[in-house]
This record gives structure tokens, sequence and C-alpha cells, in this order.
């Protein structure tokens, strides 16, 4: 009993519940929604809703900025220092504010051009302070201090009662635009609670020109790089909507929404170890090299079984309980998923438990930069022909190139957790 005791105490897997709370509250309560929704709004109707929902994801990018990862690390290093802290939130706060100007740009140039939005700008509406609620969250701070269980209870019952009120609300197929809003009320409120607890622990200081300036330098690697692996999962469904109807959208989003909820089973605990390894990594390379072995191994194996179960209950489980009639043709975009789960699983690992605390991140950038051209390219040539299927094979061939690629330069440049077992000095890292 002490042993288990000291497992659950400790900082890691009070970080990893803590984050496995969020997937709850980010995948699952909404996966319970999900088949009420389909049935409800059908797949034109859901699928402007999946639309509006990742252009919210994806816009909120903008404001979001990479400081999940950059202020992550940084709070992560300096624990304790209250000055520190309270100058980087300073100048996270600043910095947010400067990036509101391209998010006021990238909301009004969707108003004008695209034609979902035109159609039902209602869905635009309420899109729109839900991205400002997920950009303005300070859960990195929470995150960085790896205490976060106030922070997730508080998430977790804002979308356990947005997910609840959909049951009372959601009634026609034209009511996509009252789970946007209820989902915006929701992360507004969660927003404001965090900040409030955030500057109950960290003096409140006006933002500066130079702390904020100095963090979106800080933060720019790390946009690029959250913005390419947000990419897949949060911009795709807007996209394909820029090319197909929106019936083909529910198709797609459909399949999406159950894959990335397995997917995000894994993501607590990589998301948990990073903080950690990158307090090791400035401790002990070799200790952080070893880690970073086991923890690789441990998601590529969790990736196959994913993998497994997904490909064998699409047909009598996922498809006709979960999405309900009428999204059969899911069924072709969850296998292509199938395969895209090891292959996700184990990039995220090896970027977050190796690369980034290695500070990687120009490295890790180029890399999914090239990974983003690819995705758009494919997606312009195969979602206009092959729609739901062809956005599907868009992704994979961009995320096994992201991967084939980080591997090939870590081998050549002798990078890789094996090395540095077996060399025992710190990997150095150079530009590309």
């Amino acid at each position: 009993m002490s042993l288990v005791r000291r497992v659950v105490n400790h900082p890691v897997a009070q970080n990893a519940l803590g984050l496995y709370g969020v997937q709850i509250a980010g995948y699952v309560v909404p996966l319970i929604t999900l088949p009420y929704l389909a049935r409800v709004l059908r797949p034109e109707g859901f699928g402007l809703l999946l639309f509006a929902q990742s252009f919210a994801l994806w816009a909120s990018l903008t404001i979001e900025y990479g400081f999940n990862l950059s202020a992550t690390r940084e709070v992560a290093q300096n624990r304790g220092k209250r000055d520190i802290l309270s100058a980087t939130a300073a100048g996270v706060l600043g910095a947010k504010a400067i990036l509101l100007s391209g998010f006021v740009v990238i909301a009004g140039t969707a108003a004008w051009s695209v034609i979902n939005f035109r159609q039902h700008p209602m869905y635009l509406l309420w899109a729109l302070p839900q991205t400002l609620a997920l950009g303005f969250s300070p859960f990195w701070y929470f995150q960085g201090t790896e205490r976060m269980v106030r922070a997730v209870i508080v998430e977790f019952l804002a979308r356990a009662a947005a997910a609840a009120f959909v049951f009372l609300v959601i009634r026609t197929p034209g009511d996509g635009w009252k789970v946007l809003a209820l989902q915006a009320a929701a992360g507004c409120a969660c927003t404001l609670t965090l900040t409030l607890w955030m500057y109950r622990e960290v003096a409140f200081r006006r933002p500066r020109w130079r702390d904020s300036t100095r963090a979106l330098r800080a933060g720019w690697d790390m946009f690029l790089f959250r913005g390419a692996y947000n990419f897949y999962s949060t911009a795709n469904a807007f996209i394909l909507g820029l090319f197909v109807s929106p019936v083909q959208v529910g198709y797609y989003g459909g399949a999406e929404r159950i894959a990335r909820a397995l997917q995000g089973l894994t993501l607590p605990l990589t998301q948990a170890l990073y903080p950690r390894m990158s307090h090791l990594v400035s401790q002990s390379t070799v200790k952080a090299a070893r880690l970073a072995r086991f923890t690789l191994s441990l998601a590529g194996a969790t990736g196959l079984v994913f993998a497994l179960l997904l490909a064998l209950s699409v047909r009598w489980l996922v498809v006709p309980i979960i999405l309900g009639p009428g999204y059969e043709p899911s069924a072709s975009v969850l296998y292509i998923f199938a395969l895209l789960l090891p292959v996700n699983t184990i990039n995220s690992a090896l970027i977050m438990h190796w690369m980034l605390p290695l500070g990687m991140e120009q490295l890790v950038s180029k890399i999914t930069l090239g990974a983003i051209a690819t995705n758009v390219i494919l997606a312009a040539l195969l979602a206009p022909r092959f729609a739901h299927v062809g956005m599907a094979w868009a992704i994979l061939i961009a995320e096994t190139g992201k991967f084939t690629v980080l591997v090939l330069i870590l081998l050549w440049r002798g990078l890789t957790p094996m090395s540095a077992l077996r060399e025992s000095n710190p990997p150095s890292v150079e530009p590309l």
C-alpha cells in the first residue's frame, strides 16, 4: 500500500490524472452527446456543427500561440520563484492581447469568404467566444506547476453542464448553433475562474511591451509546432468543408471524433511527462533518455492496440451504435484512422518526451510545417474528388511522412535516446 500511495502522490501521477480529467472533459463527455447529436442534427446539421467547432479550435491557436508548451516549460523550470512567475503571466497575457489582432482578421475573413458561415451566420457568431475562451485559458500555469486538480475539476464541471443542457435544448436539425452557444458559455466560465485562481497565487502585473514581445519570441517555435500538431486534430473538418457539402463533413467529422477520443487516452500521460522530462534533461540526459525509450515503446504498443480495437469494432459497434443510421460512409474513414493511431502516438511521445525537452523545437517546427504543407496540398487534390475518404488519406500520408523525417534526422545526427544512453553525454543540438 505504501508503494501505491507513493505512486499516486507523485507529481507526475497527479499531473497525469489531472490531464486525464481534461481528456474526459474534452473528448469523453462530448462523446456522450455524439450519438444524440448525430441522430437529431442528421449528417448536414452535424457537419455544420463540426465545421464551426473545427474553425473555433483552429482559430484559437492564433491566441494560444503554443504557450501551453513554452510557458509550461518556463513555469516548470522556475517553480517557487514568484517574481519570475508573475513576469511570465504578465508576458503571456500581453502577448495574447497583441495576438487578438490576428484573430480579428481571421474572423472577418471567415465571415466574408466562407460560404457556410455566410449562409449560417449563427454558427460563426457562437464560434467566436468559444475561440476566445480556448485561446485565453491559463491552463499552462497549472500544468507547469504540476497542480492541476482544481483546474481539471472546473473544466470538467463546465463541460459536463454544457453536455447536460444539450439533451434539453437540442431538438431539431437546425439547432446545431445552440451547441456552440452552450460550449462557449462553459468555456468562458472556465477560463475566467482559472484566471482568477492563477492571480491568487501570482501577483498581477500590467503587461509591458518588453515582456509581451519576449513571450512571443520565446513561444514562436512552439507556436509553429502546436499549429502543425493541432492542425491534424482541429482544422481538417474545416478544410474539408471548403471543398464538399456539410453532409460529407459529417461523415468525416464523426469518424474523426471517435478516433481522436481513442488517441486522446494516451495524451494525458504524454503531456504529464513533458514538464518532468524538461526538468530531468537539465539534470541527467541519461536518465531522461532511459525514460524516453520506455515511453516510446509504451506509446507504440498502445497505439497498435487501439488501432486493432477500432478496426475490429467499426462495422458492429462504432458506425451502427455510436453514429447511427445514415453514417455508413464513415466506416472507410475509420479504417484509415486506425492506421493513423500508432503513428500519431509515437510521434507525440518522440516530440514531447525527447525533442522538445532538449530544445529541438526549431527542428520540429520545420518538419511539422512541411507536414502541414503536405496535408493542405493533398487535401486540395484528394478532397474534391474523394471527399471524406480523400481527407483521411491526406492526413495519414502527411503524418507518416513527418514521422519518417523525424526518425531519419535523429538517426543521422546521433540524437536518438539510444544514442544518448550509449554516449552518456548530453546531445548537441544544432539547427538545420
